[in-house]
């Protein structure tokens, strides 16, 4: 008795465990608790991969995630033209055109950013810019907590206002000591 599956049969068999598991088109999932929405996520095309040497989810069409509050009205969101899930680590990774917008309106604009869902943080060594309500902040590196409320650019860069704080008052003493 021998084999009867040629040898490109053969080659065709070893490389399916290469290739993605799952492959799907216009994905709209919609993540809920006590029967409210809690995470919408939105993809062109998700790739998921599930062999011994690699478990991943790999949008490489682009990303949008957005968030909810108890009450249903949209909290944070972020979007990215790539991600990338690993599964077993627990690390999500966004590229190119990075925007994320945290619950105050604050925005951070960069080219890459990491999410660990284990410790709960997010960072980046990429160029930042984040908008807030009163300023725009530049900066190389950023780490936060993964809502974005808490955050730290590591090398900041640029001029920054300091709003001035004197009463009027002072405004009116300073002006006389002036004349």
């Amino acid at each position: 008795m021998g084999c009867a599956n040629t040898a490109e049969e053969i080659r065709d068999y070893s490389r399916l465990g290469t290739g993605p598991m799952v492959e799907a088109d216009e994905i709209d999932l919609r993540m809920t608790e006590k029967g409210g929405v809690v995470v919408r996520v939105k993809a062109p095309m998700m790739r998921s991969f599930d062999s011994d040497e690699k478990k991943f989810d790999e949008f490489e069409q682009g990303i949008s995630v957005q968030s909810y509050d108890a009450d249903g009205t949209p909290s944070s969101s972020i979007s990215a033209s790539y991600a990338i899930y690993q599964r077993q680590e627990k690390l999500w990774e966004a590229r190119q055109h990075v925007v994320a917008v945290n619950e105050k309106g604050d925005s951070i604009q960069t080219e890459q950013i990491f999410w660990d869902e284990n410790n709960g943080r997010v960072y980046t060594n990429a160029n930042v810019r984040i908008r807030t309500a009163s300023a725009v902040l530049f900066g190389k590196g950023l780490e936060s907590d993964d809502r974005f409320i808490d955050w730290e650019i590591k090398e900041p860069t640029g001029v920054i206002a300091v709003p001035d704080e004197r009463t009027q008052a002072d405004q009116m003493t300073l002006q006389k000591a002036v004349l």
